[in-house]
């Protein structure tokens, strides 16, 4: 599955904005306004500033560039503090400079659905009807939604965010297995790092692949990641409280068991039936589906703790062929289990032992 799938297009030819791939206003560099306000996350920014923003020396051995072909500002109100992104704010622009910008940035912040500063929702609506690009980053995405850019559009945030973004912008498409979502005028990304994927999908955008090539050079990111948010979500364990508490608790236990919907409704002492309207009231999905999900998050566990062989995973989970095994893996996690291995376990280089060295 692609990271992002891009869905039309807003017309350029409308847009007053300029700079990189956009008409107007050309003898000046693209203006990015970064926007700050309390409790905005010190990461998501810093991606912001290091992959728009100037260029440090470093980046002078990979492309003979002196300048960032980006103007980046951040703007901010009387409650973004330094305290909000761990470094300096004391020299924000103003929510006016934002609604004039080319590009507006929100990075992710905490408590994501508290609606913010009024005038910074204000400016960017201004900037969406001018045209502006407009990139949540993380949660940043909660701040579009409250500012009423992203009706009728897709987008993504953090998996761990998506039953909240449901529940407060029902008319947004919410994407949360996505990387990122390039929607046109408003591109938003996943959780955290996926900021990363989602400015180097801006730099290719604007200037090219070499060119986004060279950035994820200096940021040491691979410049396009294959496969989406799944493979990172989790579920909390619990027991449950509900009627089938005590047979998910034994069905978690007898994993490599052969477990049929049949056995399932024997170990309750119910009608596959009563069973799987059961499964359904108390889970939102039939007993098999749910079942299938324990496997492979089982799975997922010893992947990543230990070194069996994905056979061996595969009989230790119940799968009863590996072929099943990676049809569902994939399903749920977007990644294949060898794929899923080398994210979460890696492979460890031990250093050379020093010449002479005894004992070895």
């Amino acid at each position: 599955m692609a990271v992002a799938r891009t869905v039309g297009s807003d017309g350029p030819g409308k847009s007053d904005v300029g700079g990189p791939g956009r008409p107007g206003r050309p003898g000046r560099r693209h203006v990015i306004a970064v926007v700050v306000l309390d409790t905005t996350l010190a990461l998501d920014t810093a991606v912001a500033a290091q992959a728009f923003g100037p260029r440090p020396t470093a980046f002078a051995a990979i492309r003979d560039e002196a300048e960032s072909p980006y103007e980046v500002v951040l703007c901010g109100g009387p409650q973004s503090t330094i305290r909000t992104v761990g470094f300096a704010t004391d020299s924000l622009e103003s929510w006016d400079r934002l609604a004039a910008a080319d590009t507006v940035v929100v990075p992710g912040l905490d408590e994501p659905g508290r609606r913010r500063d009024p005038e910074a929702l204000e400016a960017i609506r201004v900037a969406a009807g001018r045209g502006a690009r407009l990139v949540g980053l993380c949660a940043g995405t909660f701040v579009l939604g409250h500012a009423g850019v992203l009706a009728g559009r897709r987008a993504t945030t953090h998996w761990a965010l998506a039953d909240e973004f449901r529940r407060l912008f029902p008319d947004v498409e919410l994407c949360d297995d996505e990387l990122f979502v390039d929607d046109g005028q408003v591109l938003s990304s996943g959780g955290m790092l996926a900021a990363a994927d989602l400015c180097l999908h801006i730099l290719r955008q604007d200037h090219g692949q070499s060119y986004a090539n060279d950035v994820a050079r200096l940021l040491v990111s691979p410049p396009y990641r294959t496969g989406g948010q799944a493979q990172y979500r989790t579920r909390r364990a619990t027991s449950g409280d509900g009627t089938l508490a005590a047979l998910m608790d034994w069905a978690v236990e007898h994993l490599d068991e052969d477990l049929t919907l049949p056995a399932l409704a024997a170990k309750a002492h119910l009608s596959t039936r009563t069973l799987s309207r059961r499964f359904e009231a108390e889970t939102g999905h039939g007993a098999l589906h749910w079942l299938t999900e324990r496997r492979v998050d089982r799975a997922r566990a010893l992947l990543e703790e230990t070194t069996l062989t994905v056979t061996e995973v595969t009989f230790a989970t119940g799968f009863g062929s590996l072929a099943s095994f990676r049809r569902a893996f994939t399903r749920v996690t977007n990644t294949t289990p060898s794929a899923y291995r080398q994210t979460f376990r890696g492979t460890a280089h031990p250093a050379p032992a020093p010449t002479g060295a005894v004992g070895q």
